[in-house]
């Protein structure tokens, strides 16, 4: 699998914690390779722009695109920080086996934080919840919900969203979401993250998503918080 190069832009989301202030994707740079450490530029927030007071023993799942079009991502912490000269953070490098690689996606994802329902159905798991979106696409979305639910990989649920557009409306869509991925909270009390494919959609319903997702990048890019 491919590690990360110099001048790589990475995004990263620290798992330690999903309140609010956590819940966006963070962009970096990395600046420098050395050994199983890459030191890379303090994460800014792609919703805000803002970066954050990440510390060491912090952990995060960090992803990025290779020159395949492929997503790579791997699972690592903050294990130190330079606050003289340049400020920088010194990132966990795993070994190459143990990063995962996912297809080039058909769909624009997103980070958007949005209002979604859930319902599962199961004889003894008969969740109905409300969450929020971490990101989403034209394919799936993932989301962060309390970790008292005991959702697992292959699960489905049932999706409503809710999606402001421009004009001031909300639209709404209804999918059926396949779990792929569940991570459990870091610690007691704190969120679980979730991601998932839908597998029922209608095409209306898809075109609404894809043209929210869109309307974001447009947004985020007038903000100067993506390329």
């Amino acid at each position: 699998m491919l590690l990360p190069r110099i001048g790589q832009t990475i995004r990263l989301i620290f798992t330690g914690s999903f309140e609010d202030a956590r819940m966006s994707t963070f962009k970096s740079r990395v600046v420098d390779l050395k050994d199983d450490i890459a030191s890379i530029e303090l994460p800014t927030s792609e919703a805000t722009g803002r970066t954050g007071l990440f510390g060491a023993g912090e952990a995060c799942e960090v992803w990025y695109k290779g020159e395949d079009g492929s997503r790579y991502e791997f699972q690592s912490s903050i294990i130190g920080r330079q606050s003289e000269h340049i400020p920088m953070l010194f990132l966990q490098l795993p070994p190459k086996e143990d990063i995962q690689r996912t297809q080039r996606r058909n769909y624009l994802r997103i980070d958007s934080s949005l209002d979604i329902a859930i319902k599962l159905d199961d004889p003894i798991r008969s969740y109905h919840f409300v969450a929020r979106t971490v990101d989403i696409s034209g394919g799936g979305l993932s989301f962060t919900c309390d970790e008292s639910y005991r959702i697992q990989p292959k699960d489905s649920l049932h999706v409503w969203i809710a999606m402001p557009s421009k004009s001031g409306q909300v639209q709404h869509a209804y999918a059926v979401m396949e779990v792929v991925r569940q991570k459990a909270a870091e610690k007691q009390g704190l969120h679980q993250w979730v991601s998932g494919k839908f597998v029922q959609i209608s095409e209306q319903d898809r075109v609404k998503v894809v043209r929210a997702c869109y309307e974001r990048q447009l947004e985020l890019r007038k903000k100067g918080v993506v390329e």
